[in-house]
């Protein structure tokens, strides 16, 4: 039987019919964790969430959260090199060349010098996207965290900093 906490989390019918056949097969009581414990699958699950609430918000920008993330660090990092930003917002280099190539072609961000070692920074017209993304940004912050309560986000703090020493 697939427990109320599965259902609640992920409401996803065709992910409870998966699991449900999966735990009547002999191998799910021989299984060190249950399936639907997995940290990994939750972790997917909740920010796919989270990307939802900042699509919500953004609606109207015609942007997607991967380029508002680069967009946002670019307006407090000034010129950086490419590959620094990609470290800074933990994107995998062919997600962040992907963006890049998007909001160059929209012209909020510039790229130049070498080609091993790009620089990018915000155009003018970039800057401009940073400040009136800015309300949309805070309202899905104050929506993400008006979800959670001290507790929760000193855990995820936690959470984070575990993972980021590994």
């Amino acid at each position: 039987m697939v427990s109320k906490s599965l259902l609640f989390f992920d409401n996803n019918i065709t992910l409870v019919a998966v699991l449900t056949l999966y735990m009547q097969h002999s191998n799910y009581k021989k299984m060190k964790y249950k399936i639907e414990t997995c940290i990994g699958s939750r972790l997917r699950s909740l920010s796919r969430r989270v990307d939802n609430i900042y699509r919500k918000h953004l609606e109207g920008h015609n942007i997607t959260e991967n380029q508002m993330s680069i967009i946002m660090a670019l307006s407090k990092t000034g010129k950086i090199e490419q590959i620094q930003i990609g470290r800074i917002l933990n994107l995998e280099r062919s997600s962040l060349s992907r963006n890049l190539v998007r909001l160059i072609e929209q012209n909020y961000v510039q790229k130049e010098g070498a080609s091993n070692r790009p620089q990018i920074s915000l155009t003018k017209k970039g800057l401009k996207k940073s400040e009136s993304m800015m309300p949309a940004w805070e309202k899905a912050m104050d929506e993400v965290y008006a979800m959670l309560d001290n507790k929760s986000i000193a855990g995820f703090n936690q959470f984070e900093k575990q993972l980021s020493t590994n």
